[in-house]
């Protein structure tokens, strides 16, 4: 039989002592206990929560609640729970709860409506609900509604078997936390947009803010609270590969003003399409830095993170298969278009007798999902000697791009991936791009063309126009093979801010390469 009960009600059937056993706990999608006692043995509970990142598009989770003996693992079986869930000091639901195998796991779908539906079948004895015979326990309603911290009670009433009512709870309390996605506009120094991700798996993100090379972002936090039972606070910060500015080897983070040791910050470029930047500040820096932390606010944290003027080498990276780690620096600092550049790279087995050898590996730059170089290299792996390797990149080049190490030792997972940031080249910076003064007409036609006001060939007719009566200058580039005509958005975008003098006539003339680099544009 299925049954169907409002949020208000509360399943205490039974009155029983509680245990002066109090453990609290803190977790990023999951808690494990300290050892308990129960009876004449030690008892760990675990609860998760999963997945454990909160997705408006995906209301479906998953809650598990494990008791087992601290000593042999074994699972505790006919275990009963009351399980309390509040956020913000606000109950969501007090269920009982009960499991034959003691590994209690109920889905929930969260929604908008005011109350919650328990759909499965009550325990004879004490009534707490169970899974159906062919259907799983699930809880429908406004549970989990939000990313951020979720507190919990959790009461333990029968271990062993159903009859077995302790005569002192076991009572334990912690959060939990349902990671919280946010995403953010930034703009740069050329005033183009980026949009950056942020993931806090502790709680809800507010306040953003991008100012030069600073990003800044609160989040709620009780300094006041028992910092012994505090595992890690955890913020990731990701930042696109077109964020050239926001794209350091270094990065200074602070919290409440306070400047944090480097370790808290690792850059992880896993992504092509984004730098997934870790803050990561665990429970003994909190507890150095409350004092001065308190002075500026009990109740929250100011992150910022900026980017270092001092580089930071090496950068580096395990591969998929926990085959290598992978170590790179280069020379000189800024890598520039047209200027020779030399990436120094190291390969270290993991787990192996770290013997010196050869390996081949690939080497390929990407960049707007081209590949701009490709090379077979033969390395040494184990060594004390990086190895290295001078590449020149052209003027046309210049921004973010990819270097992407794969194949290594003929391995298909041993690979990985760098975001670099390429800056254009010195004497394309001095060049004079326009041979003479811009006309009127052809501003008026990027912007007539980014408003859609007129089509791609008339624009295409124009430029042509100004690069056969040389009154447009541009750099010689290579064309490539190319299986579209369609010329992308972000060029028609440049195009608009260019006739409303946003970006400088540089920005635009690298939109223009592209369309001759792939044959939209043709030098007559």
């Amino acid at each position: 039989m299925i049954y169907s009960t409002p949020l208000t009600a509360i399943f205490l059937i039974v009155c029983l002592g509680f245990s002066v056993n109090l453990a609290f706990g803190h977790g990023l999608g999951g808690e494990m206990h300290p050892p308990t006692t129960i009876g004449d043995r030690d008892a760990t509970l675990s609860i998760d929560i999963s997945p454990s990142t909160f997705d408006p598009k995906d209301p479906e989770n998953f809650i598990t609640l494990k008791l087992f003996d601290s000593k042999t693992e074994a699972i505790i079986e006919h275990v009963t729970f009351i399980l309390e869930l509040k956020k913000d000091g606000e109950r969501i639901f007090r269920y009982m709860f009960h499991d034959e195998f003691g590994n209690l796991n109920f889905r929930v779908i969260s929604n908008d409506s005011e109350n919650i539906d328990v759909k499965g079948v009550p325990e004879p004895l004490l009534g707490g609900w169970m899974k159906g015979n062919d259907q799983p326990l699930t809880l429908t309603g406004p549970i989990f509604t939000s990313g951020g911290l979720y507190e919990y009670k959790i009461e333990v009433l029968t271990v062993d078997s159903d009859t077995n009512i302790l005569d002192v709870r076991v009572e334990l309390e912690g959060a939990i936390s349902l990671a919280d996605v946010k995403s953010f506009k930034a703009t740069d120094s050329k005033n183009q947009s980026h949009d950056v991700q942020i993931i806090s798996y502790f709680d809800t993100i507010k306040n953003f803010d991008f100012n030069s090379n600073q990003m800044s972002f609160s989040m709620p936090f009780d300094w006041n609270q028992d910092l012994e039972q505090l595992s890690v606070v955890h913020e990731e910060i990701r930042v696109p590969n077109t964020f050239g500015e926001f794209l350091s080897t270094k990065y200074n983070s602070y919290a409440n003003g306070i400047l944090l040791h480097e370790d808290v910050v690792t850059i992880d470029d896993y992504s092509f399409d984004d730098r997934t930047v870790h803050m990561v500040i665990n429970r003994e820096l909190i507890k150095q830095i409350k004092d001065e932390a308190t002075k500026k606010s009990d109740s929250q944290i100011d992150f910022r993170l900026e980017t270092s003027d001092k580089v930071q080498f090496p950068l580096e990276f395990t591969t998929p298969d926990i085959r290598f780690k992978v170590f790179l620096s280069w020379e000189p600092e800024i890598i520039r278009a047209g200027e020779e550049v030399t990436f120094f790279v190291d390969f270290q087995e993991l787990f192996s007798d770290k013997t010196k050898k050869l390996a081949e590996y690939d080497l390929t730059v990407i960049q707007n999902d081209s590949e701009i170089y490709k090379k077979r290299l033969t390395g040494n792996v184990n060594s004390d000697t990086p190895n290295s390797h001078t590449i020149t990149f052209d003027s046309e080049h210049s921004g973010a791009a990819n270097l992407f190490f794969s194949n290594i030792d003929g391995n298909s997972l041993s690979k990985g991936n760098f975001i670099i940031v390429i800056e254009p080249s010195s004497n394309l910076q001095e060049a004079k791009i326009f041979d003479s003064d811009i006309p009127t007409w052809i501003k008026n036609n990027a912007s007539w063309w980014a408003e859609d006001s007129i089509d791609d060939e008339t624009f295409v007719q124009g430029i042509q126009f100004l690069i056969k009566q040389n009154i447009l200058q541009v750099p010689d580039t290579i064309r490539q093979e190319s299986n579209s005509s369609d010329i992308p958005s972000w060029i028609k975008n440049n195009a608009g801010w260019w006739a409303d003098g946003q970006i400088d006539d540089e920005a635009f003339v690298q939109g223009i390469q592209y369309l001759i680099k792939n044959g939209i544009i043709v030098r007559s």
